[in-house]
C-alpha cells in the first residue's frame, strides 16, 4: 500500500510522464529537487509504482537500541 504522499508523488510523476508537467514544476510541487525527482523518474521506470514506495518501510531504525539496553533503561525507571 501508498502513503498518502506516495500517492502524490505517483500523480506528479505520471503527468511528467504524459508532457503535462516539467522536471522544475513537479520539483516545486513536491518540494524537491531536480535531481531527487530525476531519481524518482528512474524508479518509475524501472520498478513502476513500487519504486516510489519508501525502502525504508517495515524495516528497523539505524538508531535503534538492543533489547538488553532498552530493558536495562525500563528497570531503572521502575
Amino acid at each position: 500500500t501508498m502513503s498518502q504522499k506516495e500517492l502524490h508523488r505517483l500523480e506528479v510523476i505520471q503527468k511528467i510522464r504524459d508532457r503535462r508537467l516539467s522536471i522544475i514544476q513537479a520539483a516545486e510541487l513536491l518540494d524537491l529537487s531536480r535531481s531527487q525527482v530525476h531519481r524518482l523518474l528512474r524508479d518509475y521506470d524501472r520498478f513502476g509504482e513500487a519504486g516510489l514506495v519508501s525502502k525504508k518501510r517495515s524495516r528497523p531504525s539505524n538508531r535503534r537500541h538492543s533489547e538488553d539496553f532498552r530493558n536495562a533503561a525500563l528497570d531503572l525507571i521502575r
